[in-house]
C-alpha cells in the first residue's frame, strides 16, 4: 500500500503539471476575438464561468469528501476535455459558453481534492510535516510548467495559428485524465450523516485568524485575476510582438514558480500582518505604474503581482488544512476557494461594465483606486475586531 501512497505523490505532482499545459492562454484572448467576441463579451463569459463555480464550489468540496478524491478527479478531468473541445470547434458565444461552463464543473470539482489527496498522502506515509515544503514545490514546477507552455503557445500561435493552442491544450488535459485513473484514495467516503458535517464545519466560522486569511487573500486573488483579463490588449497597445507573448506570460511564470517555492521561507521570516502590507502596498503600486508608463516600462510591474500570486496560494493551503477537520478537509478548502471566486465574481462584472465607458489606461487608475479602498476597509474592520 505504501508504494501506492509514494506513487499518488508523483501522480498529483504530473496532474498539476499536465493540468498546466494551457498553450492557449498566453493568445487565448485574441484567440476569442479571432472568433467574433469583442472583450465585453469575453469578459462576460469568464462572468458566466465565475458565477458557476460559485455555484458549484462548496458542493463540489463535499462531494470530494462523500465520494472519494479518485472518482471526483476522474470527473473533473473528464469535463475539462469537454471544455477544450468545445472551445475548439465553437464558433459563437453560445458555443463558448456550454465550454466555460464545463470548466466551471472540471474546475470546482479539482478545487481542494488534488490538496487534500496529497495532504492525506503525506499524512499517511507519517510525513505530514512536509507539507507546505512539498507543496510549494509541486507549485514551483506548475508555474514553470505554465511558463513553458506559454513560451510555446505563443510560438504555436505564431507560426501554426491560434487554433493549434486550443488542440495542443486538449492533448495536454487528456493526458491529466490517463493520469487521474491510477491515483488511490487513502480514506473511505465520508459517511457521517449531513448534520454532523454542518455542525464540524460550522465550527471554522468562529476561527478569526482564518477568516481574516480567507478575506484577505480572496481580495487580492480577485483583481490579480481580473487584471489578468487586461494583460494581452495591455501588451497590443504597447505594440508588444505576437511572438513575445508567451515569453512574456512564460516569465511572469517564473516569478510566481519562486514565490511558491520559497513561501515557507516567507511564511516563517515575516509574520502574516508584514505579509499582508507588504501586499496592500504592492499590488495597488502595480496598477498605478502599469496606468502611468503604459509601454513597455510598465511591464515591469506586472511581476510585482505575480509574487503575490505564488506566495498567497501556498499560505491559504497551509491554514487550510491546519483548521480543516479530516472528513471535511476538501469542503473547508472549496470554501476559502468559493470566497476568493465571490470576490473575483463581483469584480469581473464591475470592470465588464467600466471597460464599456473608461480607455484602458485608465482602467489600471480605477482598479488601483477600488483596491486601496477595500484594503482600507479591511484593515479597519480587522482592527476594530
Amino acid at each position: 500500500m505504501s508504494a501506492k501512497i509514494e506513487r499518488n505523490i508523483n501522480l498529483i505532482k504530473w496532474l498539476y503539471i499536465t493540468q498546466a499545459l494551457v498553450f492557449v492562454g498566453p493568445v487565448l484572448v485574441l484567440y476569442l476575438q479571432g472568433r467574433g467576441l469583442g472583450l465585453p463579451q469575453i469578459l462576460m463569459l469568464q462572468f458566466i464561468s465565475s458565477a458557476l463555480s460559485i455555484l458549484l464550489e462548496f458542493p463540489s468540496g463535499y462531494v470530494s469528501d462523500k465520494l472519494g478524491r479518485k472518482r471526483t478527479l476522474i470527473a473533473a478531468y473528464s469535463f475539462l476535455v469537454a471544455a477544450v473541445w468545445f472551445f475548439l470547434i465553437s464558433k459563437s458565444f453560445n458555443g463558448f459558453a456550454v465550454a466555460e461552463i464545463c470548466f466551471a464543473l472540471g474546475y470546482s470539482l479539482i478545487s481542494g481534492t488534488l490538496e487534500s489527496l496529497l495532504f492525506e498522502s503525506l499524512k499517511a506515509l507519517g510525513r505530514e510535516s512536509e507539507y507546505d515544503k512539498v507543496y510549494g514545490s509541486i507549485k514551483h514546477k506548475m508555474f514553470l510548467t505554465i511558463a513553458f507552455a506559454g513560451i510555446t503557445g505563443g510560438f504555436i500561435a505564431k507560426f501554426a495559428g491560434l487554433k493549434a493552442t486550443v488542440l495542443a491544450t486538449l492533448i495536454a488535459f487528456g493526458g491529466s485524465f490517463a493520469l487521474s485513473l491510477f491515483l488511490t484514495d487513502i480514506k473511505g467516503a465520508n459517511k457521517r450523516a449531513f448534520k454532523e458535517d454542518i455542525k464540524d464545519f460550522a465550527l471554522m466560522f468562529g476561527k478569526k485568524e482564518l477568516m481574516s486569511i480567507t478575506l484577505f487573500v480572496a481580495l487580492t486573488f480577485a483583481f490579480n485575476q481580473v487584471i489578468f483579463w487586461y494583460y494581452q490588449p495591455y501588451f497590443k497597445a504597447i505594440d508588444v510582438d505576437l511572438a513575445y507573448f508567451g515569453l512574456l506570460f512564460a516569465s511572469f511564470q517564473i516569478v510566481a514558480s519562486y514565490g511558491s517555492k520559497y513561501a515557507d521561507a516567507i511564511m516563517r521570516r515575516f509574520s502574516k500582518e508584514q505579509i499582508f502590507a507588504a501586499v496592500a502596498i504592492m499590488i495597488p503600486v502595480s496598477f498605478i505604474g502599469m496606468g502611468w508608463f503604459f509601454s513597455y516600462a510598465g511591464l515591469a510591474f506586472i511581476y510585482l503581482q505575480q509574487i503575490v500570486r505564488g506566495v498567497f496560494d501556498i499560505l491559504a493551503s497551509k491554514y487550510a488544512h491546519k483548521y480543516a477537520s479530516s472528513e471535511l478537509r476538501a469542503t473547508t478548502i472549496s470554501f476559502m476557494k468559493l470566497a476568493q471566486k465571490l470576490f473575483y465574481a463581483a469584480n469581473l462584472y464591475l470592470f465588464v461594465q467600466i471597460s464599456k465607458g473608461v480607455d484602458l489606461q485608465h482602467t489600471y487608475y480605477v482598479m488601483a483606486g477600488v483596491l486601496a479602498g477595500l484594503l482600507a476597509l479591511f484593515f479597519i474592520i480587522k482592527k476594530l475586531l
